[in-house]
């Protein structure tokens, strides 16, 4: 209860559809910067002045994660929230390993594991800090690149790991809310790799890429995805329509067919789910919906900062926006 009356005061805060739409409407990044200290955003600047945009980002999601991990009675129960940013710098440290490069700027401070630690695994060869599946998947990573000298090894092996760390922690901690989350946004990627390779006319090749791909756990079965893709992109929004995607497949084909309309309709529908936990008023589900949403903020204040500084129109600008939880 007390998790959740915190949450609810401090959702007033999120950056929600009405203040992106002023950021959008901004005449330039000096006054979208200046709105967004208004909305409470603690600019982070370098010694020339220029704001840092991607810090800046960053700690607006780590106060938020923080506040979400005081308040709730078993923060560990949480850690499925985490391990996206677990994933994202074990393989920017193998990646940087391999190429001798420093991983420490390409660090993001919001994973279970610590961020100076995860950059020397590589290097060490322990990545038992890791979730488990991670671990396993880190050093099958390195193994795997030392043969192909294929670093999208890395990725597809890590990326399913993570997803299974998610779930289990998801399940391990009891609320179906959490585990209907995790496999909703397994399904989504899943539908996405099909859709882009089907757009691609990938042929046999892609159906191999997609079986390697795709993710395991969610609630739409791989194998009839991989049925669909030979079909083409109307079989695949035809399956999805006698599912509880039916609402994705009908946007996606009213949709203008590009990728960029198709990511914003997932991450659109995602969305919907996510903002269901508005109607409870205590439990676990609330905690996580604002975690989520401040990501979706953060989200949508990239989007809107990278097309002010291409020096799009407002109107433009608001296509690109995602939904907000608020």
């Amino acid at each position: 209860m007390y998790a959740s009356s915190r949450v609810r005061a401090l959702e007033v805060g999120i950056i929600g559809k009405d203040r992106i739409e002023h950021l959008a409407d901004a005449a330039d990044l000096g006054e979208l910067y200046a709105r967004l200290e208004e909305y409470g955003v603690t600019l982070i600047r370098d010694e020339q002045g220029s704001v840092l945009t991607e810090p800046v980002l960053q700690g607006i999601l780590s106060v938020t994660l923080q506040n979400v991990l005081e308040s709730v009675p078993a923060p560990e129960l949480y850690d499925f929230l985490r391990y996206p940013y677990d994933c994202h710098n074990i393989k920017a440290a193998i990646k940087c390993h391999l190429r001798g490069l420093d991983a420490a700027p390409m660090m993001i401070a919001l994973g279970s594991a610590d961020c100076k630690e995860v950059a020397k695994m590589p290097e060490k060869g322990d990545f038992s800090p890791l979730p488990t599946a991670m671990a396993k998947a880190a050093e099958l990573a390195v193994q795997a690149y030392a043969k192909t000298a294929n670093p999208r090894t890395i990725d597809v092996l890590l990326d399913k790991a993570c997803f299974a760390d998610m779930l289990a922690c998801a399940k391990k901690g009891g609320e179906a809310f959490h585990v209907q989350l995790v496999r909703t946004r397994i399904d989504l990627i899943n539908v996405m790799i099909c859709l882009r390779l089907v757009r691609m006319q990938a042929g046999e090749q892609g159906a191999v890429l997609l079986e390697q791909a795709m993710l395991d756990g969610g609630t739409l079965e791989k194998a009839l995805l991989m049925q669909v893709y030979g079909q083409g992109e109307t079989a695949l929004t035809d399956m999805l329509a006698h599912t509880s995607y039916d609402k994705f497949a009908t946007a996606l084909r009213e949709s203008d067919g590009t990728s960029a309309s198709a990511e914003r309709l997932a991450d659109d529908f995602f969305m919907e789910l996510l903002r269901t936990a508005r109607y409870t008023t205590f439990g676990a589900s609330v905690p996580t919906a604002y975690f989520y949403a401040q990501e979706y903020a953060v989200k949508n204040i990239r989007i809107v900062i990278a097309a002010k500084s291409a020096g799009l129109k407002p109107e433009t600008i608001r296509e690109r926006i995602r939904t907000s939880y608020v």
